[in-house]
This record gives C-alpha cells, structure tokens and sequence, in this order.
C-alpha cells in the first residue's frame, strides 16, 4: 500500500493495527522507518450502535480541527454520518439523548452516533481541540442543528 493510504486510514480511524497486537502481515506492510500508534479501531459507535457507511457514489472525507473554548458547548445537533472524533488537548463530555454521559481526554478517540441528538461540552478550564472527521457525501451536511 502507498504511504497515504496508511495515513488517510490512520486519519479516518480505520488503523490497520490492532489494538494490543499487531498482526505480523500487518506490522511487515510498514514503510522502513514508520511506526503507527493504534488510535481506535472498532465497528461500532461510543453508544454502541453498528457502525454504517454511507451508500453514495459521491463520498467524501471532511475532516476539521475544532476548538471548543472553557465551560463551552455546543448546540444539539446530530450527524447523519459516521464521525471519527479524537481529542487532540484537553477533555470532552458527550451527553446523547436517552444514554450515559461520556467523559473522554486527550490521547482518546471515539466513533460518535450517528442520527442521535447529543451536545458535547468542555467542562474544564482549559480550550479542548479536537480532530473531528466526517464520513459523507459530497454536496450533503454532516451535521444538523435541532431547531
């Protein structure tokens, strides 16, 4: 595989390394010189649902950094998109309709909900910055307010 390949795959969530041990076919596919960190690798979202992509013949990869200021939030919003979501500095709190409040930190990465009304909020005192990258398609939203 080319070298962005293997980033764009790292980016997007979909680590081609376990995590714990890596398979040696795997560990062996490695550019001379590159090492990967597992970040996240599941098939369902932080709430637990099955992960589903988009049937479209336009996809389409945004991906943001966002920064969410002491004591902010945002509005309640869904996305009709899997979301990879990892924390870059600081801490988060995801609260979706109807399920558990989650608490992450830097150095960790979830898949968000997809179609679930949620808010998350900076509780700390620090700005939290985030890598937030959307699975869509070209010419749609990956998110929506609710009104």
């Amino acid at each position: 595989m080319k070298f962005s390949v293997w980033v764009l795959s790292i980016t997007a969530g979909a680590a081609l390394l376990s995590i714990g041990t890596a398979r040696a076919e795997e560990a062996s596919a490695l550019p001379k010189g590159f090492s990967a960190i597992p970040v996240l690798k599941s098939g369902k979202t932080a709430d637990g649902d099955p992960l589903a992509y988009p049937q479209t013949q336009k996809p389409e990869v945004v991906s943001v950094i966002g920064t969410l200021e002491p004591k902010g939030q945002t509005a309640l919003h869904r996305h009709p998109v899997p979301v990879f979501v990892y924390l870059l500095e600081g801490q988060l709190a995801v609260q979706t309709e109807g399920k558990e409040r989650r608490q992450y930190k830097a150095g960790e990465a979830f898949l968000e909900s997809v179609n679930m009304w949620h808010q998350a909020f900076n509780e700390g005192d620090q700005p939290t910055k985030l890598l937030v990258v959307f699975l869509g398609e070209e010419g749609k939203p990956t998110t929506e307010a609710k009104k």
